[in-house]
């Protein structure tokens, strides 16, 4: 009878460590069937809401993540913003907090405000998107090359020790550029020469200058 029991609980034990060996650690939680069912900047693949790298970080709805931002209804702030105004639809690119080494790119669908506060940042470029507003401030020393209004409003301050150096307006409904005493402001060009107040731009001077809606 002992030997009986003996082999009963071995078969038991054995049971038990093959079970545990075969847990699935995917729940049912990450499960989807098409992009609308991920949020938090996770992608449907595979039949699974996952990060960018493929990983499966929290279950649906869950809280913030690295991606950016979210609000209570989900809204997801654009990764190449520092901050966002969810109310206004404002995206905040604060250079003295990330790298704007590299061209820096207004998210589509969004306001900018791009602060360009650290020395040589934003000197690849700052593109504004569409229709919508956008505010470049070039505060560091050597700040902003290669600046380019969308077709919105466009305000661009240039306060930062040789900064603003190509500042097309071109495209915009109303732009404003402002040139502090020791600013480059080189190659500013506005939305109409009828704009242009010798070193910056003014959407103020004439009727033609401001036609945004």
């Amino acid at each position: 009878m002992k030997l009986v029991l003996a082999w009963l609980t071995v078969l038991g034990l054995t049971a038990i460590t093959a079970s545990s060996c075969s847990i699935n650690h995917r729940t049912g939680e990450f499960e989807c069937t098409k992009q609308a069912d991920c949020s938090g900047g996770r992608t449907c693949t595979g039949g699974y809401c996952v990060l960018p790298g493929g990983t499966v970080d929290a279950p649906k709805g869950d809280g913030p993540t690295t991606d950016g931002q979210i609000d209570g209804n989900n809204n997801v702030c654009p990764q190449q913003c520092t901050t966002c105004d969810f109310g206004s639809h404002t995206c905040k690119i604060d250079c003295a907090v990330t790298s704007c080494n590299a061209q820096v790119v207004c998210p589509v669908g969004w306001n900018c405000d791009v602060a360009c506060s650290v020395t040589n940042s934003c000197r690849n470029g700052v593109t504004c998107n569409g229709p919508n507003a956008c505010t470049i401030t070039c505060s560091g020393a050597n700040s902003c090359r290669t600046l380019e209004c969308g077709t919105g409003k466009c305000d661009v301050v240039c306060s930062g020790s040789m900064s603003c150096r190509g500042v097309a307006c071109g495209n915009s409904c109303g732009c404003d550029v402002k040139c502090g005493g020791t600013a480059a402001c080189e190659g500013v060009a506005c939305t109409s020469f009828q704009c242009d107040t010798g070193l910056g731009c003014s959407s103020t001077l004439n009727a033609s200058c401001d036609t945004c809606p």
